[in-house]
């Protein structure tokens, strides 16, 4: 039967998306921040939603539901928080007081809306572990699988455990607030002199240091049988649940800053206190998860692994607990944070709404937006640039590689989730060490310890890195092998380890085949890749978008779809490849 079902990611203040189901396929999925170009964009994605209607061509009667991957109806969280006595006055009291509002009735108001936009089908509410869950599950091919959900919160919620079973997920345990692995790793984060999102740098910043505070760590937080995992709450704060808490307060607490000292401001010089926190930290993290996952495989007999949340961007978690915990497969798709909540509703609706058995095909992550050769020529026109149509693109990108220049690389259709895939990359030759640092402070505006990952055909991905499963969303750290560490120094992080993407032909052969020509040039499979954006953007949307990356950062060349746009550099050396028309 034909369904048009939008799923809607909204209500945890970042993030938001949408995606939409139609005709028993998924159509597209894309986040809020891609289009509005505001970084984490939490606002209702109305952009999201019209992108997913034009994809689908559908209009607003064609809709037959609407989910919504959050539940502002908690009610007996609502009563139990105002309930909630320790430390209460008069400040905590009206914030609590003021959320709940905002569930209820500010929250509610959008649903209103969306009702009487969608009138002719039914909008509903699922809650936001819930999308998490079915947003792995049900995209990772798995019969039956264990289904974890980590991240700061979602509503009350900050974590769950289900068994997938064929169509159904069966709730096991899960962990409330102010309990979360997320929001502590997020405290510290804060603690160490970054911002909101930033969770990503700590974890590369603890290659460059020792886990001498393990122990300190082994007190903070710990495995939990019953419920998933614990945190000692006398090193946190949060503004539902402590006095001294404001809306933009810190979420570490002064225990913290007994242990170790003041907090790093942000453009403050990171020492080696902070560099060894961070390892300690992340060290901690390895092994609560490992733990908490080895447990659930001797508890239920599962050996799949689908992970969702926040958390589940940790990939040197990842690592650890595919190689140590005792699982066979694991699955964590693109999307795994809040830009992820849209496809899991979509995905609720169809299954659990609809009851429909068939699983939809999730192959790949290229399920945002294209652009037509005649839509980017028009642009291209527009602003006046010089370019050539490219006649062997793949040949005329590994040529421009192999002699050292840096490329943006904008093609076929983007990426969901916060990495990029050969879609909307900045690419670069992965031999030389020089390149980490020249994009790094050139082109990307960024940290200098921040590392790059490497894209390799997926054929030579064992060769290469410690890794015995395909890794094509990079959502796992893993070693370089020894006798690749020097031969990819560019991508090679300090403690030689690397993120690597797997590229297959099949999920995306545009981005295949220019690595493929750069190996046959070269003898080297994989090339350097990054987010196509600087320092505080989202990943480039349109071509518009990208140009301008392009000639504010110190970008050699552009290609655009089979566009190479010139700056600095004179077309007769590409010339001479007899690659270009």
């Amino acid at each position: 039967m034909r369904y048009n079902i939008l799923g809607i990611g909204f209500g945890s203040s970042h993030a938001s998306g949408a995606s939409i189901i139609s005709d028993g396929r998924l159509v597209t999925s894309i986040e809020e921040e891609r289009i509005s170009r505001v970084k984490e964009d939490g606002g209702f994605p109305y952009k999201s939603i019209e992108h997913c209607l034009k994809k689908a061509n559908l209009q607003d009667q064609d809709i037959d539901l609407v989910v919504v991957g959050w539940e502002n109806e908690q009610n007996k969280e609502f009563m139990n928080l105002l309930l909630n006595k320790e430390s209460l006055n008069l400040g905590l009291l009206s914030r609590r007081v003021r959320y709940i509002y905002a569930q209820k009735v500010e929250f509610k108001r959008y649903l209103e809306a969306l009702k009487s936009r969608f009138h002719k089908g039914k909008v509903v509410k699922i809650e936001h572990h819930q999308a998490h869950a079915y947003s792995s599950y049900f995209a990772s091919g798995f019969d039956k699988s264990l289904v974890v959900t980590w991240d700061g919160r979602g509503e009350f919620c900050t974590g769950t455990v289900m068994v997938g079973n064929k169509n159904n997920l069966t709730p096991l345990k899960s962990q409330k607030m102010p309990i979360s692995l997320g929001l502590m790793y997020s405290a510290f984060t804060d603690y160490l002199g970054f911002g909101f999102g930033d969770e990503y740098k700590v974890m590369g910043l603890a290659s460059y240091g020792s886990p001498v505070y393990l122990d300190e760590f082994r007190k903070i937080f710990k495995a939990d049988e019953k419920n998933i995992y614990d945190v000692e709450q006398k090193y946190f704060r949060h503004f539902l649940f402590n006095k001294d808490c404001g809306y933009t307060g810190s979420y570490y607490s002064d225990e913290v800053v007994k242990l170790w000292g003041e907090p790093r401001k942000e453009h403050e010089p990171l020492t080696q206190k902070h560099k060894d926190i961070a390892a300690s930290m992340q060290a901690r993290l390895n092994e609560v998860c490992v733990e908490i996952i080895a447990d659930l495989v001797a508890e239920t007999g599962e050996k799949n692994l689908c992970l969702a949340g926040g958390v589940a961007l940790n990939g040197v978690a990842n690592y650890h607990i595919y190689k140590e915990s005792g699982i066979e497969n694991i699955f964590i798709q693109p999307a795994a944070g809040d830009g992820g909540i849209s496809l899991g509703a979509a995905y609720w609706g169809w299954h659990t709404f609809y009851k429909e058995t068939t699983r939809l095909p999730f192959e790949h992550a290229y399920q945002g937006a294209s652009y037509t050769d005649e839509e980017i020529e028009k642009e291209l026109q527009t602003c006046g640039l010089a370019y050539k149509k490219m006649t062997d693109k793949p040949k005329t990108v590994a040529a421009l590689l192999d002699k050292g220049y840096i490329i943006g690389l904008f093609q076929g259709v983007s990426e969901i989730g916060p990495r990029a895939l050969g879609s909307r990359s900045i690419i670069a030759d992965p031999r030389p060490e020089k390149h980490r640092d020249i994009v790094n402070s050139k082109i990307k505006f960024r940290e200098e310890f921040r590392p790059f990952a490497p894209s390799v055909l997926e054929e030579y991905g064992k060769e290469y890195f410690n890794l015995d499963a395909n890794s094509p969303y990079m959502q796992m750290i893993s070693e370089v092998n020894d006798e690749y560490k020097d031969k990819l120094q560019a991508v090679t992080h300090i403690n030689g380890t690397a993120r690597p993407q797997t590229v297959s032909k099949k999920a995306c052969e545009e981005y295949y085949n220019i690595i493929e020509a750069f190996r046959e040039r070269t003898g080297c499979a994989a090339i350097l890749n990054t987010s196509f954006n600087v320092k505080g953007e989202p990943v480039v949307h349109s071509p518009t978008d990208a140009i301008r990356c392009f000639f504010s950062t110190g970008l050699d060349y552009l290609v655009l779809g089979d566009y190479l746009v010139l700056k600095n550099h004179g077309f007769p050396e590409v010339e001479a490849e007899q690659s270009v028309a």
